[in-house]
C-alpha cells in the first residue's frame, strides 16, 4: 500500500508542473491578461471573463481548470487594474493562484504602451482521504495535506494600436520546490527558471465586413525548447469569428469560434485535435468561456478586443 502511495505522488508532480505549464497555452486564447499583467485595462470598460477547461475526456482525474478575470481602466487616470483567478484541479490535487494585476499606461503617437506589475499567491493541497485504497486504515490517506501557501509574481510590456497588439512578459517569476523532509515548499527566484513570452497579432482587412488576424506566442524557458502558439481568426462583422490555432509545445490543433451576443455578452468555444499517440485513448479537451463587459453603452467589441 505504501509502494502504491509513493507512485501516485511521483505521478501527481509531473501533472502539477504540466499543470502549470499549460497555463501559459491555455490561457493565452481567451484569457491574456493571466499571462500579461499590463494587459489589465486595455479595454475600455470593465470586463469579467470566466473560462472553464476540461482536458483529456474520459480520463478519471483528468486536469480541469476554472478561471476568472476582471479588468478595467481607471477614469481620468493613466492606469488600469485586473485581478487573475485561476484553479487547476488534476486527480486528488487541487492549485489555486490569485494574482493582482497594475497597469500604467504611456500614451504614444500611433498607441498606447502599457506597463505592468502582477502580485499574488498560489495555494496548493492534496486530498489523499479520497483515494480509494484497499487497506483504508493506512496512515499514509488518513489525513489530507495542508494547505501551502507560495508567493508569486510576475510583470510585462504591452503596446496597442489599431492594427495590431504586441505583448512581451515574464509571468510566475518565482520558482518552488517541495522538500519532503521539511514538509514545506522552498520558494526562490531563479533566473534559468524564467518564462520569457511574446506575443502579437495583426488586422487584416479583406473586405467591409471581414478581417483576418493571424497571431503567434511564443515561449522560452532556459532550461526548455522554444514553444509557440500560432494562430488566425476570420472575423464578420466584428460580431463572429471562428479560427483554428497550432500548440507546439503539446502537439495539437484547437479550432474555436467566438461570437458577440450583444453589447455586453462574448461567447467562446475552443475543442483540442491531439496529434499525438495520446489520441487514440482520450475523447478530447474542451474550453468554454463567457465574458460580460459592464459598459452598456460602447459600440460592439471585436471578438478579438480585450
Amino acid at each position: 500500500m505504501r509502494t502504491i502511495i509513493i507512485i501516485t505522488f511521483w505521478l501527481l508532480v509531473p501533472l502539477f508542473l504540466f499543470g502549470q505549464n499549460t497555463q501559459f497555452t491555455n490561457q493565452y486564447i481567451f484569457n491574456p491578461i493571466a499571462l500579461n499583467p499590463a494587459m489589465a485595462g486595455s479595454g475600455d470598460a470593465l470586463s469579467a471573463t470566466m473560462l472553464y477547461r476540461n482536458q483529456w475526456v474520459g480520463f478519471q482525474g483528468a486536469p480541469k481548470t476554472l478561471s476568472f478575470s476582471a479588468h478595467s481602466p481607471m477614469r481620468k487616470q493613466n492606469m488600469g487594474l485586473g485581478i487573475s483567478i485561476i484553479n487547476n484541479e488534476i486527480g486528488v490535487s487541487n492549485e489555486t493562484s490569485v494574482i493582482g494585476n497594475y497597469s500604467f499606461k504611456i500614451k504614444m503617437r500611433k498607441g498606447n504602451l502599457a506597463l505592468g506589475l502582477g502580485g499574488g499567491f498560489f495555494m496548493m493541497n492534496t486530498a489523499w482521504t479520497e483515494l480509494q485504497a484497499n487497506d483504508t486504515s493506512d496512515e499514509l490517506i488518513q489525513n489530507n495535506s495542508p494547505t501551502y501557501l507560495i508567493p508569486e509574481v510576475s510583470m510585462g510590456v504591452y503596446y496597442s494600436s489599431k492594427k495590431y497588439h504586441i505583448g512581451f512578459s515574464i509571468p510566475y517569476m518565482l520558482s518552488y520546490t517541495y522538500r519532503s523532509t521539511r514538509d514545506k515548499y522552498e520558494v526562490r527566484n531563479d533566473f534559468s527558471k524564467y518564462n520569457y513570452i511574446i506575443s502579437g497579432d495583426y488586422v487584416f482587412d479583406l473586405q467591409q465586413n471581414l478581417q483576418l488576424i493571424p497571431s503567434a506566442m511564443f515561449k522560452y524557458q532556459k532550461e526548455d525548447k522554444l514553444d509557440m502558439i500560432l494562430m488566425g481568426e476570420l472575423v464578420y462583422m466584428e460580431k463572429y469569428s471562428i479560427g483554428t490555432a497550432y500548440n507546439s509545445e503539446q502537439k495539437l490543433f484547437k479550432g474555436m469560434f467566438r461570437i458577440q451576443l450583444n453589447k455586453q455578452f462574448q461567447l467562446g468555444y475552443a475543442a483540442d485535435f491531439n496529434s499525438s499517440k495520446l489520441s487514440k485513448y482520450k475523447i478530447g479537451s474542451h474550453e468554454l468561456m463567457i465574458r460580460y463587459d459592464f459598459k452598456y453603452t460602447i459600440k460592439v467589441n471585436s471578438p478579438r478586443n480585450l
